[in-house]
C-alpha cells in the first residue's frame, strides 16, 4: 500500500503542476523505472595464415663455347660433371666434339637429367698427365682393316681448312690435335697411336675416314654443315 500510494501522490503533483504551469504542461515527462547496462560485443576476426612465399624458379645458365674449350673443361669451370653436361645438352652427339659459338645450358646440381648413350669408343675424361706428356713419334700409314669411304682427299682439305686453317700440325693445347682437330680418345678409337698432329696428313686422313665411317659427317657438324658435306 506505502508504494502505491506514493506513486498515486506523485502522479498527482504532476497532473496539477502540468495543468497550473504553462512549461509544464507543454513538458514532456519520461519516467524510467530501470537504466538498462549496455551490452558489449566480442567481435572476433578471422586472421590468414601467414603466405610463405613460393621460392623463386631457378635460372637457366647458358654458355657459348669460345675457341679452345673443351666440354670437361666447361664441366670444371661450371661446378658440374662432364656426362651431366652431356645429358642436358643433346644437341651433343658426340662429348668430344664441340665447336665455338655453340650454346650450351648448365644443369643445376638437383637437375634431373635423362641419362643417354655416349658414342661407342669416345671418351667422357681428359686424358691422364702420363698420356699428355709422353712422347711419340709420327706414324706412317698402313692399311686399314675396316672398311672406309671412298671420299677424296681434296673433301679432308676443306674439312682441314675449316677446323685448322690447313694445318696438320697443328696443337693449340685445347684438346684437339692435327688438320682435323681429332680428340686423343677418338684418334685412339680409329688406331691412332701417339698424338694426331705428330702423325702424317695421309695418317691423319686415314683415320678421319674410319671414323666418318663409324660417325657419319655429324663428327664434323659445323664444317661440313658450312661446306654442304653430307
Amino acid at each position: 500500500m506505502g508504494l502505491l500510494a506514493t506513486s498515486a501522490v506523485t502522479l498527482f503533483s504532476v497532473s496539477i503542476l502540468a495543468t497550473s504551469s504553462p512549461t509544464i504542461a507543454n513538458s514532456t515527462f519520461v519516467f524510467q523505472s530501470k537504466q538498462s547496462t549496455p551490452r558489449t560485443s566480442l567481435v572476433v576476426k578471422n586472421v590468414a595464415a601467414p603466405v610463405t612465399p613460393a621460392a623463386p624458379a631457378p635460372q637457366l645458365k647458358t654458355i657459348v663455347v669460345q675457341p679452345g674449350d673443351n666440354l670437361t673443361k666447361l664441366a670444371e669451370t661450371n661446378d658440374t660433371t662432364t656426362l651431366r653436361m652431356f645429358y642436358d645438352n643433346t644437341a651433343i652427339t658426340d662429348p668430344d666434339l664441340i665447336h665455338p659459338d655453340q650454346v650450351l645450358k648448365v644443369p643445376t646440381a638437383d637437375e634431373a637429367l635423362v641419362p643417354r648413350e655416349v658414342p661407342v669408343n669416345q671418351q667422357i675424361a681428359t686424358p691422364s698427365a702420363s698420356e699428355s706428356t709422353r712422347a711419340a713419334a709420327p706414324q706412317v700409314a698402313s692399311a686399314a682393316t675396316e672398311s672406309v669411304t671412298s671420299v677424296g682427299d681434296g673433301v679432308w682439305d676443306s674439312i682441314a681448312a675449316c677446323e685448322s686453317g690447313g694445318n696438320w700440325a697443328i696443337n693449340t693445347g685445347n684438346g684437339f690435335y692435327g688438320g682435323v682437330q681429332f680428340t686423343l680418345s677418338s684418334w685412339q678409337a680409329v688406331g691412332g697411336t701417339g698424338y694426331p698432329n705428330q702423325a702424317s696428313k695421309a695418317e691423319q686422313i686415314l683415320r678421319a675416314k674410319i671414323l666418318q665411317s663409324r660417325q657419319g659427317w655429324g663428327a664434323w657438324p659445323a664444317c661440313t654443315a658450312k661446306l654442304g658435306i653430307g
